[in-house]
């Protein structure tokens, strides 16, 4: 008895504990570090300038960043640049097919792994500039020997570089690295890849004044975080030490924070010591706001220097549509599924497969300009945790010109798969058609939701209204051509036929309510002598004697 006692005792401290440490909501992974509610972008440091030397030469630097250790590409378009000289620096292993403009010097750090290919097939060779260990030695090289620097722009996973020819406005007389988005500068244009998950956040909705909570772990190194916030709202703001906040153009938020914040210009010290738990988050939002509910709470874990952050307020807030992102590679992939083999229309993501049938899936990567690359699909995968199962593939024919690669995959090699919700992943290469380079093997996924195939065991058809009622007009029908055919026989031999309306509208009736003939209700034996009302309406009706008993029909 004492044993019992002590496992249930132990039982409650496990519930209690699971309970206490749980977190503020469920959080979920943020595709593409937006939604209706928040929205994180990464910054980085980077100038521009109208620097122009005195041939009438710019000079550009682009510092490429990758988020993944294996051989990225990226397509770079300087066709229709000004005359220029281009500086590219990167500690990661890049292939850069290069659309090229003869007035336009490419040069590479010495020691960078950057590989360039053209068009042709030809492998250009660049010149070289020094190795330096940080941006601003290389930007003062670059000043030294072309006499200014146009602009310096740090890229993290680019798919495609475009230089405009557009003029860059005026900053400064020289180029100063500052934090900045890329994306405002005029004279390029940048596609990037999706951006990883790495940011997770909930929304509930409430009548309340609203409360947003933004968490920072200890592990993340992010020092600099540029705030929108709506006005009027309650926000806290936690981050590893040195973290500091600015606040713009805000008014009436009231904060709780562990470290520096500037609001409106005005700085405001650390007012609470706050770990990254969020049971202890929690805890010191409701004391502080004397408050039972977060209107938002959200994870970053992105590994930048700088970010910029907007927090959204929406009185009309509806939950976003849930799209499965393709994942994030260092080629650029995407996968889309499709449950049959004329590649027509996508399948639902919100649609369960049974798993008895097959889907189909295409995937196709960006195009490189002209240079023809091919792709080979060496495994596929479906995962569901904490279950991994390889899964087989045909490769499906097409003879469109660029085509996508398409396969097709049956669940039923597979045995029955539980019902949930699954991740189909491909380990994927991209390779040029002379055979000389491939990129290395990254993987691209696709969700989809299965559900388990169960066999009819009811033999029985179901039918529908429409058809209940097709069946009896049909029944009806036959009846009247019956008795009219009975009525035929009659006046032309004059011999009486009778007919058991009874026995024949039973029969008639195919089919029982249910839509089963399973469910057929059981013929019931027509009497042999009938009572003495049917004996007399049959003399009255007919005026002879039946001396037979009346037949059924089948």
């Amino acid at each position: 008895m004492r044993s019992i006692t002590c496992f249930i005792t132990v039982l409650l401290c496990l519930k209690s504990a699971t309970s206490d440490s749980s977190v503020i909501c469920e959080l979920k992974d943020v595709s593409g570090n937006r939604n209706d509610w928040i929205v994180l972008q990464e910054m980085y440091l980077g100038c521009w300038t109208n620097f122009t030397s005195l041939n009438g030469t710019k000079v550009h630097i682009l510092k490429l960043l990758s988020s993944t250790e294996q051989h990225s590409m990226l397509e770079l378009n300087v066709t229709v640049a000004n005359p220029s000289v281009v500086i590219i620096t990167s500690s990661s292993d890049y292939t850069i097919l290069l659309q090229d403009n003869p007035t336009v010097d490419i040069y590479k750090t010495n020691g960078a792994l950057i590989n360039f290919i053209l068009p042709t097939g030809k492998r250009p060779q660049p010149h070289i500039a020094p190795f330096t260990n940080s941006d601003s030695e290389l930007l003062k090289w670059a000043a030294e020997t072309f006499g200014g620097v146009t602009s310096f722009t740090t890229a993290r996973d680019p798919k495609i570089i475009t230089f405009t020819g557009m003029k860059g406005t005026q900053q400064s007389s020289t180029c100063d690295l500052q934090p900045e988005i890329a994306a405002d500068k005029q004279l390029i244009k940048m596609s990037l890849k999706s951006p990883t998950d790495d940011l997770k956040s909930c929304y509930t909705k409430h009548s309340g004044e609203p409360i947003h909570v933004i968490n920072i772990p200890d592990d993340v190194k992010i020092r600099h975080v540029n705030v929108h916030l709506p006005s009027k709202s309650k926000v806290t703001l936690r981050g590893p030490a040195n973290t500091e906040w600015t606040i713009h153009n805000s008014f009436g938020v009231k904060l709780l924070s562990n470290n520096l914040v500037t609001l409106n210009g005005k700085k405001s010290l650390p007012n609470q010591t706050i770990s990254d738990e969020p049971k202890e988050i929690r805890q010191k939002v409701f004391s502080y706001y004397k408050s039972t509910f977060i209107t938002s709470y959200s994870e970053i874990h992105l590994n930048v220097s700088h970010i910029q952050l907007w927090i959204r307020d929406n009185n009309n807030f509806s939950v976003p549509v849930e799209v499965e992102p393709t994942t994030s590679a260092p080629v650029p992939l995407q996968m889309q599924l499709f449950s049959s083999p004329d590649y027509t229309f996508p399948l639902d993501p919100s649609r369960k497969v049974p798993s008895d049938k097959r889907i189909y899936a295409e995937i196709s990567s960006q195009s490189f300009g002209e240079i023809p690359l091919s792709m080979k699909v060496s495994s596929c995968q479906v995962s569901s945790m904490p279950e991994v199962r390889d899964m087989p593939f045909k490769e499906e024919a097409c003879h469109n010109k660029d085509c996508p690669k398409r396969l097709r995959f049956s669940f039923e090699m597979l045995g029955n798969l539980p019902s949930s919700s699954w991740d189909l992943k491909c380990a994927v290469q991209l390779c040029h058609e002379s055979g000389k380079f491939c990129t290395k093997e990254t993987q691209v996924k696709r969700n989809f939701q299965v559900k388990p195939y169960i066999p009819n065991k009811n033999p029985c058809f179901e039918f529908g209204l429409s058809s209940v009622l097709g069946i009896a007009f049909g029944g009806f029908l036959i009846g009247v051509l019956l008795t009219g055919a009975l009525w035929f026989i009659k006046i032309r031999t004059g011999h009486p036929v009778a007919l058991g309306m009874r026995s024949t509208a039973a029969e008639l009736s195919v089919l029982s309510i249910t839509g089963c003939p399973c469910g057929l209700t059981k013929r019931q034996p027509v009497p042999t002598h009938q009572s003495p009302s049917e004996n007399s309406s049959g003399n009255a009706s007919i005026g002879s004697t039946q001396s037979t008993p009346t037949s059924s029909m089948a």
